[in-house]
């Protein structure tokens, strides 16, 4: 069995992140729907980037 590389534990970390704020956002704050989807639109894509570069890094050849 191959070894998970540090991006294949970075989707892992992010999703498990992402849905704890998500939980977070919709149970304990007052923000109205449009504010919540923003700000997880914006993690998700920042998360997407993160994402993108360890694999970039790892995947030089």
């Amino acid at each position: 069995m191959r070894k998970w590389q540090a991006w294949h534990y970075l989707i892992i970390v992010f999703a498990l992140f992402w849905v704890g704020f998500a939980s977070f956002l919709t149970i304990f704050s007052g923000f109205p729907f449009l504010v919540i989807s923003i700000a997880l639109t914006v993690t998700g894509a920042f998360s997407c980037v993160i994402i993108a570069l360890a694999w970039m890094y790892q995947n030089d050849k």
